[in-house]
């Protein structure tokens, strides 16, 4: 295709040829430009997949950690609740000690 355009601009002089050389650097240029674009936008869809990979990953760790530290106080609530009772009741046997006594 190219050749037979250079050979029929040949026919109607230099400014033809020049022009039909002119519109096939732009056609190859304008082709490139395009293979750059699909490159790097495919780049980008990649680096944002790698990222949204990343940003879930370290979500899913610190919610992972917020419920181990929400386990551990639960556990110590436990625990303080059972010596809260415990105290308690050694308080109404100690009251109760004192009515006796009194």
């Amino acid at each position: 295709m190219e050749q037979t355009l250079i050979n029929a601009a040949l026919k109607d002089g230099i400014f033809a040829v020049l022009f039909v050389a002119l519109f096939l650097y732009q056609l190859r240029e304008s082709r490139r430009i395009q293979d750059d674009g699909k490159a790097r936008e495919s780049r980008i869809q990649d680096e944002a997949a790698a990222r949204e990979l990343r940003i879930n990953t370290e979500a899913r760790e610190r919610e992972d950690r917020l419920l181990k530290l929400a386990e551990g106080i639960t556990q110590q609530f436990e625990t303080l609740a059972g010596q809260y009772e415990t105290l308690r009741i050694d308080v109404n046997d100690i009251k109760s000690a004192i009515k006796r006594e009194g």
